[in-house]
Parts: C-alpha cells; sequence; structure tokens
C-alpha cells in the first residue's frame, strides 16, 4: 500500500518527524536557559522543558507503531514550542 504516491514515502514522513522532534529538544532547553539567564522568566522552565520532551515521545511513539498522525502531533508539538514561549515571554513584559 502506498502513501502519497509512493511506497517510502510514510517511513520517510515517520523519520523526518522524529527527527525534527527529537531534534527541537536541544534547542528549547537552550531557550530555556536563555530566557531564565536573561529575563529571569522562570515559566521557561516548564514550557520549554516538558513541551520538547512530550513531543520528541510522541513522535518516537508514532515511528514505532506507524502512526501518522500521532508523529505529525509531536512534530506540530515541537514546532509551536518555541514561538509559544516568545509569545508567552513578550506578553508577560508588556
Amino acid at each position: 500500500m502506498s502513501f502519497f504516491g509512493g511506497v517510502n514515502d510514510l517511513e520517510l514522513f515517520l523519520s523526518r518527524c522524529r527527527i525534527m522532534s527529537v531534534g527541537s529538544v536541544p534547542v528549547c532547553l537552550a531557550a530555556m536557559v536563555f530566557f531564565i539567564k536573561e529575563e529571569g522568566w522562570y515559566f521557561s522552565l516548564l514550557l520549554c522543558c516538558v513541551l520538547p520532551v512530550i513531543a520528541a515521545y510522541l513522535a518516537i511513539r508514532g515511528k514505532s507503531e506507524i502512526r501518522a498522525g500521532m508523529a505529525a502531533s509531536g512534530l506540530a508539538l515541537a514546532v509551536a514550542t518555541l514561538p509559544l514561549a516568545f509569545v508567552l515571554a513578550s506578553l508577560e513584559g508588556a
């Protein structure tokens, strides 16, 4: 059974979701350290420490169980973490 017209497209999609979600964890941890050190914003500890780990778990689990929806939700959560942190930091500073 093919997915989007190709044989390896589902495997490629799941692999990319997993890689990008796991790759977002160190980026969010670096942003968390920056927010705490420079701005004194301790809510970033909760936001940037918990959400990327949950996103990586969802993406890894989605790839191992071959569930595209779970992997996509992990990727969406990983991508949305940093913009959400920046918006919340700007709202708190205003």
